[in-house]
C-alpha cells in the first residue's frame, strides 16, 4: 500500500461533484486543437484528478493511462470508467516521478490544469520526458502566471466600463494561499514566472512548439488571457 497522499484527498468528493461528475469527459477546443489527432497513439494523462481528460482523450480514440497522487479522486474516474468503459487505465502515482510509468513507453503526455499545484516543476518535468517515446509530444495547460500571479484582482475601468486585472508579486515565486480558488482546490498552489515554466520545459529536453491564450467567457478575461498552453515535442 502506497503512502502518497494528495490535498485533493479531503477535496475529492466536492470537486467530482463540481467538474464533470456524469463522466462526459473535458469540453476544450484550444486543448483539442493542440493534441491533434491522437487515435491510435498510448497517451499518458499525467496528474489526471477523477479522469475528465482521460475520458476525451479516449473518446478522440487514444489508449490511455491516467495517474494522479489521490486514491479518493482516482476513486472517481475508476467507477466512471465501470460505468462507462472506455479502456482507461488508471494509476495511483506522483507526477514529480511517475515511477510506475516506464521509460519512452508513451507518444503522448498531458498535464491538464496542474503544473501550478505541484511542488516541484523540474522532476516533474524530467519524468515527463523520460516517459516520452523520441519524438513525443506534451501538452500542458495551466493558469497563466501573469495574470494570475499571488496578488491579483479585478478593477472596472469606469472611464471606459470595461475591466482591467490587477497582478502583482509576479517575481515572488513558490507556494503562495490563493483567496480566489474554488473552494473545492487546496488553498495552496505554486506560483512560477513565465520564464521558469519556459526555461524548465526547455532544459527537460522538451522543446516549445506553440503556445495559446484563448480568450475566456468572463468580462476580465475576455481583456487578459486566464489560461495559458504549451505544446512542447521531446527529442528524437
Amino acid at each position: 500500500m502506497s503512502n502518497l497522499t494528495s490535498p485533493y484527498d479531503e477535496l475529492a468528493d466536492a470537486y467530482h461533484a463540481t467538474i464533470d461528475p456524469d463522466g462526459a469527459g473535458l469540453i476544450d477546443p484550444t486543448f483539442d486543437a493542440l493534441a491533434g489527432e491522437v487515435r491510435g497513439q498510448r497517451v499518458a494523462a499525467v496528474a489526471c484528478g477523477q479522469g475528465r481528460d482521460a475520458r476525451r482523450l479516449a473518446d478522440l480514440g487514444a489508449e490511455v493511462v491516467g495517474i494522479d497522487a489521490s486514491e479518493s479522486l482516482l476513486a472517481h474516474a475508476r467507477e466512471l470508467e465501470r460505468q462507462s468503459p472506455r479502456g482507461i487505465e488508471y494509476v495511483h502515482g506522483d507526477a514529480q516521478d511517475l515511477r510506475p510509468l516506464a521509460d519512452a513507453s508513451f507518444d503522448g503526455v498531458v498535464c491538464y490544469m496542474a503544473l501550478m499545484d505541484i511542488p516541484e516543476l523540474e522532476p516533474t518535468l524530467r519524468s515527463v520526458a523520460r516517459i516520452l517515446k523520441p519524438d513525443g509530444w506534451f501538452v500542458a495547460v495551466i493558469t497563466h502566471p501573469c495574470y494570475k500571479s499571488p496578488a491579483h484582482g479585478e478593477l472596472v475601468d469606469h472611464v471606459e466600463g470595461t475591466y482591467r486585472r490587477i497582478a502583482g508579486r509576479y517575481f515572488e515565486e513558490g507556494p503562495h494561499n490563493s483567496a480566489t480558488r474554488w473552494e473545492i482546490l487546496p488553498r495552496v498552489a505554486y506560483h512560477r514566472m513565465l520564464s521558469t515554466y519556459v526555461n524548465t520545459l526547455v532544459g527537460a529536453g522538451l522543446s516549445i512548439e506553440q503556445m495559446a491564450e484563448p480568450i475566456g467567457d468572463r468580462p476580465v478575461w475576455k481583456e487578459a488571457a486566464g489560461l495559458l498552453y504549451f505544446k512542447c515535442r521531446a527529442a528524437r
